[in-house]
């Protein structure tokens, strides 16, 4: 059996994960989920970036 290799929009998607998962901006507190959600550029731009590889790959 051979792996799978990853769309361009899955390793973006991975990409905005890992992020949002490592970057402390990021993350919620659970403790006060009525909170505003943080922004962070970095993950817009990851985000946006995904959206577009995927709409393309929806697309095809």
């Amino acid at each position: 059996m051979t792996p799978r290799t990853l769309t361009p929009a899955e390793e973006a998607f991975v990409a905005l994960a890992d992020h949002c998962i490592e970057c402390p901006g990021c993350k919620v507190d659970l403790d006060r989920p009525d909170d505003e959600i943080p922004e962070c550029p970095t993950a817009e731009a990851l985000y946006r970036a995904w959206f577009i590889l995927w709409r393309k790959e929806v697309r095809r």
